[in-house]
């Protein structure tokens, strides 16, 4: 009889186990989930900051190209609206110039931002370029 109630228990032991790792499997497949999408919102970011610096650069440039003639800034607003950036400060030191050109995050990580009621991240970046001293 005892033989019995050990062999019971086992089976008993068992089935309490049951489904056990359908719920270990699913939390594993939420957390990667998660951190799917974190990486994916990263990413986006990323992006963002990368497509700004390029205008920024440019904007830059081209400002510098065009500061001996005056019409640089104008020159770098126009750059940083064509690369979808906003340009925030232009300012000449001697042959040098200093750009600060903002732009916003766009893409799934801008529409999650907007079904929260907030305002895609916005992303600043700062650029210098100049003329060699030889030029003036």
């Amino acid at each position: 009889m005892t033989n019995r109630l050990r062999l019971r228990r086992s089976v008993d032991d068992a089935k309490s186990d049951r489904g056990s790792a359908t719920v270990i499997w699913l939390a594993a497949l939420v957390l990667c989930m998660v951190f799917g999408s974190v990486a994916f919102a990263l990413t986006e970011f990323s992006s963002a900051r990368a497509r700004v610096s390029a205008a920024a650069d440019l904007a830059a440039l081209a400002a510098a190209n065009r500061a001996l003639f005056g019409d640089g800034c104008d020159r770098a607003a126009a750059i940083a609206r064509a690369n979808d950036a906003r340009l925030r400060k232009c300012e000449r030191l001697g042959t040098d110039v200093v750009v600060t050109v903002e732009g916003r995050a766009r893409g799934a990580l801008a529409r999650v931002a907007r079904a929260a009621g907030q305002t895609p991240p916005m992303v600043v970046i700062d650029a210098r370029a100049g003329q060699p001293e030889s030029v003036t």
